[in-house]
């Protein structure tokens, strides 16, 4: 699978670190030239925090990050989420690198695990949740795959938690969403709890639904 954060050499020139602010606690994180979002936290793994903070009593036990970056998503969420245990893959060598560090910098001590995958090739263990925030860069296939992959390894009662741009011009999750037979059911069901606002939520699936 073609990734978008392509692994090359980089030159010390290349790493940098810089500071993000969120509800007051100061998080600091190692970044590349070439990673996604480089120089701050973007905005859609913010709305993704806010919405699972806001429902954190649903979060419990082991959590799984995919395609994670530098670690962003996950460090923050470790700060308020004291019942969950985080594992971060990415299929990036150089991104596990930065998240490894970035976990060591912010003594992010319920973050477990940090590993190479592609998707869920390497995972053996099974999840309470899963939550991801990919790029549109990483492609059609990775993007459909991040709704219709992972179940199996999730626990009984488990939950997906993803962001998905619906204002993207030929978004494929969108695009696969408007296809199905039931898509207001499964809007619902799939990207309730991934960072859009309620309102907003509804309206995406009555549209989706209407015919």
């Amino acid at each position: 699978m073609r990734h978008y954060f392509i692994a090359e050499s980089h030159s010390d020139d290349d790493y940098f670190t810089f500071e993000e602010n969120f509800n007051g606690d100061k998080f600091i994180f190692n970044s590349c030239n070439d990673v996604f979002s480089k120089n701050c936290v973007d905005y859609g793994t913010k709305v993704l925090i806010k919405t699972i903070i806001k429902n954190s009593s649903n979060y419990f036990g082991d959590v799984l990050d995919v395609g994670c970056g530098y670690g962003a998503l996950s460090i923050i969420l470790e700060k308020y989420l004291k019942n969950c245990n985080f594992t971060l893959i990415d299929i990036n060598s150089e991104a596990i690198k930065l998240a490894k560090k970035n976990k060591i910098e912010n003594k992010s001590n319920n973050i477990k695990d940090i590993f190479e995958s592609d998707l869920y090739s390497n995972v053996t263990n099974s999840y309470s949740h899963i939550i991801s925030n990919p790029p549109i860069k990483t492609g059609k296939t990775v993007l459909i795959n991040l709704i219709t992959q992972g179940y199996e390894i999730l626990n009984n009662g488990g939950s997906k938690e993803q962001i998905f741009n619906q204002f993207l011009k030929n978004n494929p999750q969108l695009n696969m969403l408007q296809n199905m037979q039931n898509p207001k059911e499964m809007v619902m069901q799939i990207a309730k709890q991934r960072g859009i606002d309620i309102k907003q939520l509804e309206e995406l699936a009555h549209k989706l639904g209407a015919k």
